[in-house]
């Protein structure tokens, strides 16, 4: 990107000087990960969840969904050191970095929201080290850059360039500044009232439906970063050749189909909150190819059956079990299968997120695939042991242990065609 010697913002507030101290509160845990980034590590441990849990609210903007799960701490204390800032070089340049590219958002909105005649209120951008207080309470690295609606503000540490480079391998200064201009479209939606309307959507539907108006939350933002890139470069010039292809890859990198694979080896769409990899690129494009920010109108635009990962609900044509094996070798997901196998193992049950009951099949031919069934959606097979035949419907998601078998279950959104399982006679769907 050709950001050198360009205009920074007076708008950054730097509190890498500063310690958090606070007394830890009552809390609890949810699910998508957001994805946004957080969305990003992955959660394993109680400890994990409740991180989840907070970063959901925070990048969503459902502020007081938030702080009726998480029980997040109001009481932190900030503390500022006498000593100076210690930094590299490298990190140096990077506060420049992150100062010119907010300067660069606040340009495009202005104008933006000038021709709509509307007045653009400044986001301010806060940096901090390992934990810090926002109007959200007190959060944490860990969960990534955050955008807090009650004090319209962009929190971000930045070791998280870091993680994105070399954990989300979606290296680039171009990468780097879509994380920004993410955050800052939480803000565009907290000014147009996007986020409390969302908000209060949320509050009268169940999980799976208000995870939906949270990805399309999400792939808004995504979109609007889009828009800042285009009016960037051609106003400014900003963007050289290759930045594009890091924009894109930071946004498949996070998606949550992505990060879900990586923590859990599977695949859940029901649990999604902030898009998949290719929905996350998809809506990025197009905000870049309009410069509009009318074309971002995810909510009136996008396509239910984009929640399922672009399948084509119609799709009922039904593969043995035979054609596992063909799969496994050529690595091939997202294929209908019906078969059945021996319980071979049966393990703990997934609670992060969507609740799943799992256990190993072993399929005639000696593959062992991991079954994943939706407990929210379906019943558990509670008397299910090793030995046990089990028969299925579902979708299969490639991995290197064998593969998974998802989506058993009945679908209500009717985004997907129907799954169950059979054991002892009865049908679980």
């Amino acid at each position: 990107m050709r950001w050198r010697g360009n205009r920074k913002s007076s708008n950054i507030e730097d509190r890498r000087s500063m310690r958090t101290s606070s007394s830890r509160g009552a809390g609890g845990g949810i699910l998508r990960l957001l994805p946004v980034v957080f969305k990003f590590l992955g959660f394993k441990g109680t400890a994990v969840v409740a991180a989840g849990a907070i970063a959901y609210g925070l990048f969503t903007g459902n502020l007081g969904s938030m702080l009726g799960v998480s029980g997040l701490q109001q009481n932190a204390e900030q503390i500022e050191s006498s000593k100076p800032i210690q930094q590299s070089a490298e990190e140096r340049e990077l506060v420049d970095f992150v100062s010119v590219i907010l300067a660069d958002t606040e340009v495009t909105w202005k104008k933006l929201f000038e021709k709509k005649g509307k007045r653009y209120k400044e986001p301010k951008l806060v940096l901090f080290r390992h934990s810090v207080k926002s109007a959200c309470g007190l959060a944490e690295s860990a969960m990534g850059p955050f955008y807090c609606p009650g004090d319209q503000k962009v929190y971000i540490d930045l070791s998280f360039y870091d993680q994105l480079k070399n954990q989300f391998k979606a290296p680039g200064d171009f990468a780097q500044a879509y994380v920004i201009a993410h955050e800052v479209g939480h803000h565009i939606q907290t000014l147009l009232g996007t986020s409390s309307k969302v908000h209060k959507a949320r509050q009268s539907l169940n999980k799976v439906e208000g995870n939906k108006l949270s990805v399309k939350q999400e792939l808004q933002a995504d979109c609007l970063a889009g828009v800042w890139a285009t009016h960037a470069n051609r106003s400014r010039q900003l963007l050289e050749a290759g930045d594009v292809d890091e924009g894109l890859a930071a946004a498949s990198a996070i998606g949550d189909d992505t990060l879900q694979k990586q923590s859990k080896g599977y695949v859940s769409p029901d649990s999604f909150t902030h898009g998949s990899s290719a929905q996350r690129v998809k809506w990025f494009k197009i905000g870049m190819a309009s410069g509009d920010m009318d074309s971002c109108d995810t909510f009136k635009k996008f396509n239910s059956s984009e929640l399922s990962l672009s399948r084509n609900t119609s799709v009922t044509k039904k593969h043995t079990v035979n054609e596992i094996h063909y799969a496994y070798k050529n690595k091939q997901s997202d294929i209908q299968i019906q078969g059945s196998g021996v319980v071979e193992r049966t393990l703990a049950d997934d609670n992060e997120g969507s609740r799943h009951q799992k256990f190993i099949l072993k399929l005639t031919g000696g593959l062992s695939i991991l079954v994943a069934h939706n407990i929210d959606l379906a019943p558990r097979i509670s008397s299910l042991k090793t030995g046990d035949r089990v028969e299925f419907y579902g979708e299969y998601e490639w991995n290197e242990r064998g593969g998974v078998i998802h989506w058993t279950h009945n679908d209500p959104g009717g985004r997907h065609v129907d799954g169950w399982l059979k054991h002892n006679g009865k049908k679980y769907q």
